[in-house]
């Protein structure tokens, strides 16, 4: 009997693990904190490999928080005994949890948790760089987790992800044990008289899941003569295959609303504005998380506060704070998130791709005629950009070639043989434009909010000027010279006969 109730569990554990592919990888890292739950499920893994269902590699890692004087080595050292008499490597990592958490402003299980799972994802990126392989991280949660996660989160006003949760896989997190009860887990030790650590403020009515655990879910299976934890457990499977038809709806929703730009994911506000509430809400979510990694303290005030700012009619440019000191930002019918020090850069990015040329630096060089005739021509890096200026001085006869960043200047339109190349973080004064056919010129900073370009960009966009005067801004239009045959007709013909330049300069900014 003690042979065949063993091995229900490993073909449960296993056929559930399989139908989800948990562990489809070369190695499986146990969190092993020396509790029932974690020696439940090392142990079962390890039968499962002795058995030869799973052929990848199972290893121990252990994270001592310090939170119990003696006691926290003494669970460090049963771990320790207990790979030894499994065969299995172990990783012992000591952390200063209640001085983090002091530190940091958070409960001592917050920072134990955010420790613990910093410290698993080190640890596995470190072993898969090494190896090659895929590295997977199991954790020994079960179905009393899922009725306590459940109940705890239904009564913090949470939506579906809240109630469907812990999932089986989450990033490469693995949940293997989702398919058993815990005293199903005690069992199988005691029959296989495997010892294990007991955490006693587990026991106690201290904390909202340890009141959800010894308090109130006891209470609820007296009055229905059930453990709460079977219809619970069915409630969850119900939810999540109503959260796996929205979450692959609302990714579809995400993909048709997103826009790349210089690798940077926007979405289009107007687009997730007209979504279903229950889709709107997901695909900022998405974005979110493929902006930054994470979901952490992403909650309901800060999601409304998109949603706000995605309804607003204004197509000029808005910041809302977000956690982290990270910002969602909308400027026009781009709507995205960035980091604080970002900001800029992203109006940077949205500047580009409505055909301007922009340096976050700032930017001031002056060039001279000696400059440009110098080995033929002229050529000059422009700091933290992609972009490289060229110059070069031609004659103004037979066929020219051309590009959307191109531009001929007259020689008699440079006095003293010299002209100055920039943006507004590196050119002070008063600057205006007159584009060439307009009867008037215009303050520059004017004329980028008449183009809508981002406020946080203007000092970036790159320009031409002499003596206050811009000659030519790349994506808008010249003042003077040609960038194409028919600007250059029109040029030409704006001229008195016989007063045809000679020689030009033909300025290109190219991108590396």
């Amino acid at each position: 009997m003690k042979e065949d109730k063993t091995d229900r569990i490993l073909d449960r554990v296993l056929e559930f693990s399989e139908s989800k592919g948990l562990f489809d990888c070369g190695t499986v890292v146990v969190g092993l904190s020396g509790g029932p739950d974690s020696v439940a499920l090392i142990c079962i893994l390890k039968e499962l490999k002795d058995r030869n269902d799973i052929s990848c590699n199972i290893r121990a890692f252990h994270c001592n928080h310090h939170l119990r004087p003696m006691v926290c080595d003494e669970e460090a050292e049963q771990v320790r005994s207990l790979c030894e008499k499994l065969g299995l490597d172990l990783k012992v990592i000591d952390f200063d949890c209640k001085g983090f958490a002091e530190s940091n402003h958070i409960s001592e299980e917050t920072a134990g948790r955010l420790l613990r799972y910093e410290a698993f994802e080190q640890y596995a990126r470190a072993f898969e760089n090494s190896t090659g392989k895929t590295v997977r991280i199991a954790i020994a949660h079960h179905k009393d987790d899922i009725a306590e996660t459940m109940m705890m989160n239904l009564f913090r006003g949470s939506g579906l992800e809240g109630l469907v949760n812990p999932k089986s896989i989450t990033g490469r997190i693995i949940r293997p044990l989702l398919c058993l009860k815990k005293s199903e887990l005690t069992a199988y030790l005691d029959e296989r008289k495997t010892g294990y650590a007991i955490d006693q403020t587990n026991l106690t009515a201290e904390g909202t899941r340890n009141n959800w655990r010894n308090v109130f879910l006891p209470e609820i299976g007296s009055y229905y003569n059930e453990d709460p934890v079977v219809p619970l457990t069915r409630t969850y499977k119900l939810l999540a295959d109503d959260l796996d038809l929205i979450s692959r709806t609302a990714k579809e929703s995400y993909l048709s609303n997103r826009i790349i730009l210089s690798g940077h994911p926007f979405i289009s506000a107007a687009g997730a504005k007209d979504l279903h509430p229950a889709l709107r809400s997901r695909v900022i979510r998405l974005l979110w998380q493929e902006t930054f990694g994470d979901l952490i303290d992403f909650e309901e005030v800060h999601l409304n506060g998109c949603i706000s700012l995605m309804a607003r009619e204004s197509g000029g440019e808005m910041i809302l704070d977000m956690p982290f000191g990270r910002k969602a930002y909308r400027c026009g019918d781009y709507f995205g998130f960035s980091d604080k020090e970002r900001t800029g850069s992203l109006a940077g990015v949205i500047a580009g791709q409505m055909g301007f040329l922009i340096c976050s630096d700032p930017v001031n060089t002056e060039l001279a005629l000696p400059d440009i005739d110098a080995n033929g021509g002229f050529s000059v890096k422009i700091s933290n950009s992609a972009l490289k200026l060229k110059a070069l001085r031609i004659e103004n006869k037979g066929d020219l070639e051309y590009n959307y960043y191109s531009w001929f200047c007259p020689l008699d339109k440079l006095p003293g043989g010299r002209i100055t190349f920039g943006n507004c973080s590196g050119i002070a004064g008063d600057l205006r434009m007159r584009k060439a056919g307009s009867a008037g010129s215009k303050e520059l900073n004017r004329l980028m909010t008449d183009l809508k370009i981002p406020e946080s960009a203007r000092k970036q966009i790159l320009f031409f000027e002499k003596d206050g005067e811009v000659l030519w801004l790349p994506g808008f239009g010249h003042g003077t010279g040609f960038t194409d045959a028919l600007s250059r007709e029109r040029y030409n013909a704006g001229r008195p006969e016989g007063d045809m330049p000679e020689n030009m300069v033909k300025f290109t900014i190219e991108r590396q």
